[in-house]
């Protein structure tokens, strides 16, 4: 049975601004009902007692005597059966009385009584849904329709009724046609948007809600309306919009903020998100859901410090077991193996039947090193998932690190029935056939899928060429690991530059060897530092001076993105000052320098991209000494094509473990040991020392100490390191850059 509460719920809005009538129990004055009584009721005026009885129940009516009421009015009908008026009373009074089976003969014999009448067949529809006998409200409704089609009132209560009913399209067509009658009405347009919204015509309710602001732009509903559809069809910029104009108006809604910051979230708009769910925060410091969120925020930030920090509360506030295991992820990212451990663990006790608990607690077992706990937690998670093939593939992976390749051969086959082009699979299993030097023939089949599936991924290419170096296909070899070197980002994995240099041996390409085993060893390869000492036998050191300048450029250029802060002594004839200056680098985006404000000199920034050098504000380039502006100009030619160009074009000399490299106008000089720049010197003019470098990442290392000394007066910078990160995507967003530049940011 449909719940008449539904109903009234839609329509309330509507009929109150609408419509007048009054369909429950009257509560006006005494001198009203006697007037209403003398124009409305069809009693014989003549009959006093009739008219007396009709008073009395009136006045027992009004003073909450309902017996009296009830009994007078039944005297009523005993002079006259057509007292209309009377049998709508007694048919409110015997339902609030709870009689429900003499309220309905009283309706019945209403409407047998006055069944052509619209305001009867009105009362009666009211009465029916009141008393929750809807299909009789809906067929008097229908009736006052075949009576007046025009009739306002029984389209809406029809078009609620179908909608409650879950008839959508009946609902929609008769709020179109209540629209047709009342083409201003913004609550039937909502009314509408609501039907229309649960049919899935998305682009009809949102057209439905945008007529809602038209016709009233307070109606916040709406706004939120559209936010809501936007956002189940994951256009989340244009939710983003509609959330927005709502905090316009109505800043401190605590779920309008959430929504909102989801949105972000969902945008990648990580910083918008942070900013407004820490401004919900401040409104609700409690809530967990806020919290969740945020966590996730600072996730997607890489600020995984603050990622704990928040989940750590919800833990402590809400402990679920996904708050649990999203804190021994965390853990587990920061190498905290064992805290990882502990929180995967809690999240076990409260879920112990939860395979992806049990698989993470694998992952996590495999990164410490224990591979039978990881084997026992995997093999639970199978227990209680059988078929997931994510599990079953680390489940194969421990197996071949416990030396159990059997095992891991048949459950990597038992996935291929089922994914027969799971690429994962194939390249692994592939692989350690091409490793072990067996099944070659189906090593390179399944590494060929591998790579017309997934043409450009770095692994799987280096899986094909490592399968043809062992089958000596030397050639196809050499070809694959480059393609698979120079994919887009650049992968710096030592493996496939051990790979190459193990490659270009068989090729007797003795200086690509020592450059590739060079390299590798600069990642961190043990085994190349080992092959790099051996090729350096074999080889000139006229070849290994000049591939020490790609090795020096490989490793400046593998500091893809950096945030920094450096402390500045300068010191010129006249001036000593200290200064600070933040770095902001990333490989597409360029280098931005800013510098803080001192008392003789505004904050301002330099953008140095492809040779090109842009201030801000402009105005700031004519009041900047001209030996800054030199030591500026230095550092633009070295990020630039021009500075590789030259250092290739120059004359090579070596003195101990120190290459130089110079020509008319730059002298550079490289630490062949360890392939990183000493000195860059532009001849006559300035000077730039590197004495120390700080490692930044596993991969890479950036200056910690630079001393620039002018050649032409007494001007010296010493620059030294004060901090270094990682910097996050929005970190690249910045405005004051040339328009050309803003595409790149944030890529990298």
């Amino acid at each position: 049975m449909i719940n008449n509460l539904q109903i009234f719920t839609q329509i309330n809005v509507i009929i109150k601004k609408h419509y007048k009538r009054v369909h429950i129990m009257k509560k006006t004055t005494i001198v009203l009902f006697a007037f209403l009584f003398i124009l409305n009721t069809n009693i014989c005026y003549a009959n006093y007692d009739g008219y007396r009885s009709y008073l009395r129940g009136l006045i027992a009516l009004k003073n909450g005597n309902i017996n009296l009421a009830t009994e007078e009015y039944s005297k009523v009908l005993s002079f006259d059966k057509n007292a209309v008026s009377v049998y709508k009373e007694l048919a409110n009074i015997y339902w609030q009385m709870g009689n429900g089976k003499k309220a309905l003969e009283m309706a019945k014999a209403l409407e047998e009584l006055d069944g052509e009448n619209i305001k009867t067949n009105t009362f009666l529809g009211t009465f029916y849904l009141s008393a929750n006998e809807m299909n009789l409200a809906k067929q008097t409704w229908e009736k006052i329709l075949k009576l007046d089609p025009k009739n306002e009132t029984a389209t809406v209560y029809l078009a609620a009724y179908y909608y409650s009913d879950n008839k959508l399209q009946e609902s929609a067509d008769y709020w179109n046609k209540f629209l047709q009658q009342q083409p201003e009405s913004s609550e039937g347009y909502f009314q509408l948007g609501l039907v229309q919204e649960k049919l899935g015509l998305f682009t009809e309710a949102l057209e439905s809600y945008k007529k809602v602001n038209e016709l009233k732009p307070e109606a916040r509903e709406a706004y939120l309306a559209r936010a809501r559809i936007y956002e189940n069809k994951k256009e989340f910029n244009l939710a983003v919009k509609e959330y927005e104009k709502y905090i316009e108006v109505f800043p401190d809604n605590i779920s309008i903020l959430l929504y909102l910051g989801k949105c972000y979230f969902e945008e990648k708009r990580y910083s918008d998100a942070e900013n407004v769910l820490i401004k919900a925060k401040k409104i609700a410091p409690n809530n967990i859901t806020l919290h969740y969120i945020l966590g996730m925020v600072y996730e997607k930030q890489a600020n995984i410090n603050k990622a704990i920090d928040t989940f750590e509360y919800i833990s402590k506030n809400e402990p679920t077991s996904p708050a649990f295991a999203r804190l021994g992820y965390y853990y587990a990212l920061k190498q905290n193996f064992k805290k990882a451990e502990f929180y995967i663990n809690k999240a076990i006790e409260l879920e112990p039947f939860n395979h992806e608990f049990y698989y993470i607690s694998g992952l996590n077992y495999i990164d410490m090193g224990n591979y039978e706990k990881a084997k026992i937690s995997l093999e639970k998670s199978l227990t209680y998932k059988s078929d997931f093939s994510d599990a079953k593939f680390y489940l194969a992976m421990v197996n071949d690190k416990l030396n159990n390749f059997n095992a891991t051969e048949t459950l990597l086959k038992e996935i291929l029935v089922s994914q027969p082009d799971n690429v994962r699979v194939l390249n692994y299993l592939g692989y350690s056939y091409a490793e072990k030097n067996i099944k070659l023939d189906e090593a390179e089949k399944m590494l060929k899928r591998v790579i017309e599936i997934s043409p450009n991924d770095p692994a799987f290419l280096d899986s094909l060429a490592w399968m043809y170096y062992r089958t000596a296909k030397y050639q196809e070899a050499e070809k694959y690991i480059f393609m698979a070197i120079n994919t887009e980002p650049i992968l710096l994995d030592s493996t496939l530059y051990e790979h190459l240099g193990d490659i270009s041996i068989e090729l007797n390409k003795l200086q690509q060897a020592w450059l590739a085993y060079a390299i590798s060893s600069d990642i961190g390869s043990d085994t190349s530092k080992k092959k790099l000492k051996i090729i350096e036998k074999k080889i000139s050191q006229k070849d290994i001076n000049e591939a020490t300048i790609e090795r020096a450029l490989h490793n400046f250029k593998r500091i893809i993105a950096l945030k920094a802060g450096y402390k500045l002594k300068i010191k010129t004839p006249k001036v000593k000052t200290n200064s600070f200056v933040s770095v902001l680098h990333g490989n597409k985006f360029g280098l931005k320098v800013s510098f803080a404000q001192k008392f003789s000199m505004p904050a301002f920034s330099i953008f140095l991209k492809n040779g090109t050098m842009q201030f801000t504000p402009q105005a700031i380039k004519d009041i900047i000494p001209d030996n800054v502006l030199s030591m500026l100009d230095f550092v633009n030619f070295v990020l630039s094509k021009d500075f590789e160009k030259m250092l290739y074009s120059s004359q090579i000399t070596q003195k101990g473990n120190t290459v130089t490299y110079s020509n008319n106008d730059y002298l550079i000089k490289i630490n062949k040991k360890d392939g990183t720049f000493e000195e860059l010197s532009k001849k006559g003019l300035l000077q730039m020392k590197i004495s120390s470098y700080k490692k930044f990442n596993k991969i890479s290392k950036i200056p910690s100490k630079m001393v620039f000394n002018s050649k032409i007066d007494d001007f010296s910078c010493i620059i030294k390191l004060n901090s270094e990160s990682f910097p996050v995507q929005s970190d690249f967003n910045i405005k004051d850059t040339a328009p050309d530049d803003n595409k790149s940011t944030g890529q990298d």
